[in-house]
């Protein structure tokens, strides 16, 4: 059944690249009526680069023989149009626009870095948010997704037998007078049109907010199983029902969403994640995307945006459990601020220089995968005659040139971000929104 699914949302994901490339002019002749994605401009500066969408390829490891879904991108690739010698620099200007709107990576924004400094600096004076100042009690919900995808494979295990581990470790290291609780979404019926209805009202609280046991919430692990559709909207709403006995004024309330996928039984969950952060709750609302496609995470953006939380997309079990962390050491400085340990100025430099070396990582392993999916992808086509040489060294030398812009904006930004170490998160969100301006 899992790599049934992994299949089917494969092969939907390539159908609707093959359709994007027919919609897009991919004969080339479209260049005369100035129609297509291949017209478009591609990033030309940072500022560009952070703004771009991502390809629906993006993630992925073509540049691998052994990748899974090898063949069905080598597919997408066949249906290319031959490009020959002799054509002027224009067709082989959008055929390098179509290819790169296949394989462009998501470039973060630096604001991604500040809005984990300010979480990282949770307590701190230097916030006004009132979100983010302790009060006299530490609560934190996790809102797993159990739809069918979810029993998709990352390596040898399910991305739900991943995420359960990694909950079950994030419970064990908070601090004894902390308090967890656990809702899944979507783990009853199946991802069948006939069970849509049971399915998206499946929403169930099956570890209600208390310390930490581990008995309990080995059990509470062990009562679901991936199967149906995604009600992130509805699972929102009936968190904020959760929580309602613990107001902002005396509880610092962290709520973490967790899918893999967009919002399926037709609910709005960014206006409802809106609502969610202006009520008396007042919580923290964090976004963790598992393995999710370009779509989903665009999505999943979207509803911690309009919470003003955090989103952060994951690909394996250590990510997902890194994430976790931040919520740990929220509450192992939560715990400190009880005894009156105030953090000291040293440890909030310490915080913020990991992040931007997470963030430069970021940048490098996006580029390095970009550049040899791209080069692989402009081998194939050499090789099976939809290019000639001359349209190979074209697209190499474009292939060059995004490296390098990725390459000079990566060391850009890390560096910016280090000069804005020291400065309150106010006048950093200002400073970013002025240099940065509509990312």
């Amino acid at each position: 059944m899992t790599r049934k699914l992994q299949k089917m949302r494969m092969s939907l994901l390539i159908n609707s690249i093959l359709i994007m490339l027919l919609l897009s002019g991919c004969s080339l002749g479209a260049i005369g009526a100035g129609t297509g994605i291949g017209q478009k401009q591609w990033p030309q500066t940072t500022q560009e680069l952070i703004a771009s969408q991502p390809g629906p390829l993006a993630g992925t490891q073509f540049f691998h023989a052994a990748y899974p879904h090898r063949a069905q991108i080598i597919q997408v690739l066949d249906k290319m149009p031959t490009l020959v010698d002799g054509m002027n620099e224009a067709y082989m200007e959008l055929y390098w626009n179509q290819l790169l709107t296949l394989f462009a990576e998501d470039y973060l924004s630096p604001q991604m870095v500040v809005d984990r400094w300010r979480m990282a600096s949770y307590g701190s004076p230097d916030i006004e948010d009132a979100r983010f100042q302790f009060r006299e009690n530490f609560n934190v919900e996790i809102i797993l997704d159990a739809s069918g995808s979810m029993a998709g494979k990352i390596g040898d295990k399910t991305k739900m037998q991943l995420a359960k581990e990694a909950i079950k470790e994030f419970a064990e290291a908070l601090p004894e007078e902390a308090r967890i609780s656990l809702r899944v979404y979507g783990h009853k019926g199946s991802n069948a049109d006939e069970h849509k209805q049971l399915s998206c009202g499946s929403s169930e609280m099956v570890y209600p907010l208390q310390a930490y046991d581990s008995k309990g919430l080995a059990h509470a692990l062990d009562m679901f199983e991936p199967t149906g559709w995604t009600s992130i909207a509805h699972s929102l709403r009936l968190a904020q029902e959760d929580l309602a006995g613990f107001e902002a004024d005396k509880n610092t309330n962290v709520i973490y969403l967790v899918s893999d996928g967009i919002e399926t039984c037709d609910g709005n969950p960014v206006a409802v994640a809106k609502e969610l952060s202006q009520s008396k709750i007042m919580p923290l609302l964090n976004v963790i995307g598992f393995d999710v496609n370009a779509e989903g995470q665009k999505q999943l953006k979207e509803i911690a945006h309009a919470s003003e939380g955090l989103y952060a997309n994951v690909t394996n079990r250590e990510q997902f459990k890194q994430e976790l962390e931040r919520a740990k050491e929220i509450a192992q400085k939560w715990e400190q601020w009880k005894r009156d340990a105030l953090t000291e100025a040293d440890t909030v430099l310490i915080d913020r220089k990991k992040w931007v070396d997470a963030y430069d990582r970021d940048w490098y392993e996006k580029n390095w995968r970009e550049s040899l999916n791209i080069g692989m992808a402009i081998e194939h086509l050499s090789a099976n005659g939809k290019i000639g040489n001359e349209a190979r060294e074209y697209l190499t030398g474009k292939r060059q040139e995004r490296e390098a812009l990725a390459t000079q904006s990566k060391e850009e930004l890390t560096n910016y971000l280090v000069s804005l170490t020291t400065e309150t998160y106010q006048e950093m969100r200002e400073e970013i929104e002025d240099k940065y301006s509509g990312n």
